[in-house]
């Protein structure tokens, strides 16, 4: 076992398991006293004539520091998107980080289950859309809806969806909802289905009529 040095102001845990702050040193052989106002030598034994006493001094208690309870309240501000609380010493820091302001032509959701691309922020709780597909599944053109965050692309993609079954399209650089032409649904088509080979006539009236019921199925 490691020998003791007692020191003042340190605390010390018995042989019978008491803890024992050492509060002053005087000028004697046990000159070390405790909080209990018993005496000890520098290596923790008790004044005691016994050679080994059970209120001899063992070993040192480690101290914990104790940090008093705290609450903190405060209030965060709209449009934080995360915020982060961290203890610094005696400090709390708080960090708040604002969310990105969407833009036009971002793919949103509100608590509705309404999607839409934004087109412009109307106030706090109105955005303008091109597109707009609430929840009952009827899509809307460039009208207003209460305002929402942005869609993940599982939650966006039931807007693609319904334009492509209404024959529209987004076009993100020229920020239009367009109208797909009949040639270019074909077009498209025929680039999923088919593959760069040569087709006689009978086979491509039948690669038509697969267009047809294709398209007889979408409505």
């Amino acid at each position: 076992m490691k020998t003791l040095k007692l020191e003042v102001g340190k605390t010390y845990r018995s042989r019978k398991g008491e803890e024992v702050k050492i509060v002053r040193k005087i000028d004697s052989i046990w000159a070390f006293v405790g909080n209990n106002e018993e005496s000890y030598n520098e290596q923790g034994r008790y004044y005691s004539a016994n050679w080994s006493s059970p209120y001899d001094l063992i070993e040192e208690v480690e101290e914990v520091e104790e940090v008093p309870e705290t609450r903190h309240t405060f209030a965060v501000p709209d449009g934080v998107k995360k915020v982060t609380v961290e203890q610094v010493g005696n400090r709390i820091v708080v960090e708040m980080v604002p969310g990105k302001e969407p833009k036009p032509g971002d793919v949103m959701i509100n608590k509705y289950g309404s999607v839409y691309i934004l087109k412009s922020i109307v106030g706090k709780v109105t955005h303008k859309y091109f597109a707009h597909l609430g929840k009952s599944g009827r899509l809307a053109i460039d009208m207003s809806c209460y305002a929402g965050r942005p869609a993940t692309p599982e939650e966006a993609q039931p807007l693609w969806d319904a334009l492509k079954k209404a024959g529209k399209r987004w076009n993100p650089e020229t920020m239009q909802v367009e109208e797909i032409t009949e040639s270019d649904r074909i077009r498209e088509w025929v680039e999923e289905n088919l593959n760069d080979v040569y087709y006689s006539k009978q086979c491509i009236a039948k690669v038509i009529g697969y267009y047809l019921k294709h398209r007889e199925g979408e409505k």
